[in-house]
């Protein structure tokens, strides 16, 4: 069978009832992953500055952090083909993604503007300015760069490229059977893994920092965002085989709480959980679509992943604002008050943010084009 035979789709009939196609599993599992990135920086932040063994206990368990990134790439590929709209326009599809990320990047840019004000850090106006462009992970060896002022949005930097090729991107891979997009899906996930190894080589010749290369590159990161493209396209036309959302979820967590904690520390970026991730998000969407039991699918998990996205936006710098207010004014607490702190004022200023940046500037950045919303996670 050919690699760009059209992909044959099941029939009208054979698909689910539309009121059982809204994504809803996607949308909650995008909070735990959100919630696990924000944990290990609080864990990692904490342990840097040596405080107690309580809070190295906390960092192992979430020691995996890193590598909820590559699931929230993954998924990015697998929601914009789920969505995409047949008759769409390149520039229309831009507008509403740019419409989705950037009033917010921009109101937590201007957040953490402030807080390194408050606590006396340099601004550099370079690094601000590639920050606001969204180029900052282009830039070779300078972690000044790629993490300066709202570090997390270093992944929005990839997002962005990822958004900028996905109309191209995804027009080639609809062309491709449903074997060439089982093949794009093993083949991309080998690439992840083995991205490690293959690239030590590429590090030590061109004298670069192996978290430049396999962490922060935007076309590095394309692979995982392709990835979800074609799971997408297969789960979307019924070809999807792989385990349900029970095992799936069991193998992602085994894989997060043990292999991670034995691989060498750049596999946990992405290539110990590709396989665990890339089969929880395809078996989510598919207990969504076929209407089978799913504990992500209530109300309460679907509003935390719906502002998931300020949450991962704000807690960095709820992170750091909270550390000087402490040390400034030379009071310890608790681990767990200080744990509980931060979550509560995190999910807080993603709420405000979530209610009135995220959607009020979604509202404002697309109210000319019809009111035809695709899925959305």
């Amino acid at each position: 069978m050919s690699l760009i035979t059209p992909t044959p789709t099941i029939k009208q009939s054979d698909r689910p009832p539309a009121s059982r196609v809204r994504l809803d599993s996607l949308t909650g599992l995008r909070w735990y992953a959100a919630l696990l990135v924000a944990c290990f920086h609080f864990a990692y932040e904490e342990a840097s500055t040596g405080t107690s063994l309580h809070v190295f206990r906390l960092k192992e368990i979430v020691y995996a952090g890193p590598s909820a990134v590559s699931f929230f790439f993954i998924l990015s590929g697998f929601v914009l083909a789920w969505s995409a709209r047949p008759r769409d326009t390149v520039t229309g599809f831009w507008r509403r993604r740019f419409a989705r990320i950037y009033p917010s990047h921009l109101a937590t840019f201007c957040v953490a503007v402030l807080t390194m004000v408050w606590m006396g850090k340099e601004l550099d106006p370079r690094i601000a300015l590639a920050n606001l462009g969204l180029l900052q992970s282009w830039v070779p060896n300078r972690k000044d760069w790629w993490f300066g002022y709202n570090g997390v949005s270093w992944s929005l930097s990839c997002e962005f490229l990822f958004y900028l090729s996905f109309p191209f991107v995804v027009k080639l891979v609809r062309r491709f059977s449903h074997r060439g997009l089982w093949a794009t899906v093993v083949v991309g996930n080998l690439g992840v893994i083995l991205a490690p190894l293959y690239m030590k080589s590429i590090e030590r010749a061109a004298d670069l920092d192996p978290k430049f290369l396999l962490y922060v590159f935007p076309p590095t990161r394309l692979m995982e965002f392709v990835i979800g493209i074609a799971v997408a396209l297969l789960v979307k036309n019924g070809a999807w085989r792989g385990p349900g959302l029970t095992a799936s979820l069991a193998l992602a967590v085994l894989v997060v709480l043990g292999p991670t904690h034995v691989m060498p520390f750049d596999f946990h970026w992405a290539a110990d959980t590709v396989i665990p991730y890339t089969l929880t998000i395809a078996a989510a969407a598919r207990a969504d679509a076929l209407g089978e039991p799913s504990p992500f699918r209530n109300r309460i998990n679907v509003y935390l992943g719906e502002v998931s996205f300020a949450f991962y936006l704000v807690h960095e710098i709820v992170i750091f604002s909270l550390d000087h207010f402490l040390k400034s004014h030379h009071l310890k607490v608790p681990l767990t008050l200080h744990l509980g702190l931060f979550l509560a004022v995190s999910f807080v200023g993603a709420v405000l943010v979530h209610e009135y940046v995220e959607k009020p500037g979604v509202k404002l950045l697309t109210r000319s084009r019809k009111k035809s919303r695709p899925i959305t996670v």
